[in-house]
């Protein structure tokens, strides 16, 4: 505890020294000119057209053997949401909104159509194939901290919610090159669940009243959506910080990883979101 506090008295004294070797490193001077010259660099869009989809909250009679295609037709039956997803719609607004986001953050974007025009390009340039995206369907237990106005005592409650998690996997390899990279990704969104202590009209005490606002077909198009444009950012981060892995002086190593701020124009080091590669 008292190292702790030498530290942050030390900083307090010498910040403005600190800072000024922070924004002087290697790694953020690299990056800076990444941001810079980056603008311009092609990247080859190759788009996926079918949606995994699975239900992984099902019930069914453990004393029957059911076969592979029975099985998942209870599961899809028994969806709630995943049967309802369309895949053309959900594909098509990822997409659409990954590739923007790649454009609005100053590459060339090329889809299949494109490819010769992309092939006469100048190296780098980037292949990015959409290998798979799946969506799974499932409930989840949460547990809250109660009070009890009679017992004066806390206790947990439990709620079930609604969720549905998102995976995806990008195959990136530079043009002209056999190396490949595989990248992923995971999310999700859920019910949202407020719980306050209100006024139970059948007993005429108090109660716990359950505010739900369940998730929607709609929310998962929304997800789609935000999905693409997070991975643009994250995509620029990837790349970016492989171009600081390669051109630090020899003998460096980036340290932590680093995540650009368009809007703010700034670096952000140690950021945790990311692509894990898989490969």
């Amino acid at each position: 505890m008292a190292r702790s506090k030498i530290v942050l008295q030390f900083m307090a004294v010498a910040g403005s020294l600190l800072l000024l070797l922070a924004s002087c490193s290697p790694e953020k001077k690299i990056a800076s000119k990444y941001v810079k010259e980056h603008k311009g660099t092609g990247i080859l869009i190759l788009p996926l057209y079918k949606l995994q989809k699975d239900n992984l909250t099902i019930s069914y009679d453990t004393n029957v053997k059911y076969t592979p295609d029975q099985f998942d037709s209870i599961a899809w039956y028994q969806s709630y949401y995943v049967q309802h997803v369309s895949d053309s719609v959900f594909l098509t607004t990822f997409t659409n909104t990954f590739i923007n986001g790649l454009a609005s953050a100053g590459y060339d974007v090329y889809v299949e159509d494109d490819s010769d025009v992309f092939l006469s390009l100048p190296d780098p340039k980037w292949v990015v194939q959409i290998g798979q995206i799946s969506l799974n369907e499932e409930h989840k237990i949460e547990y809250r901290d109660m009070y009890s106005v009679e017992s004066g005592e806390t206790y947990q409650q439990d709620y079930r919610t609604n969720q549905i998690n998102l995976e995806s996997w990008l195959d990136v390899s530079k043009a002209n090159s056999p190396d490949k990279e595989v990248l992923y990704l995971e999310g999700y969104i859920k019910d949202k669940v407020k719980v306050k202590i209100g006024l139970n009209f059948e007993s005429g005490g108090l109660g716990i009243v359950d505010l739900r606002d369940s998730l929607t077909l709609n929310d998962i198009y929304r997800m789609a959506e935000a999905s693409g444009k997070k991975h643009a950012e994250l995509l620029f981060d990837h790349f970016m910080n492989k171009y600081i892995a390669e051109n630090l002086p020899s003998g460096l190593g980036p340290v932590e990883y680093y995540h650009y701020n368009r809007e703010r124009n700034s670096f952000k080091r140690g950021s945790r979101e990311k692509f894990e590669v898989v490969n």
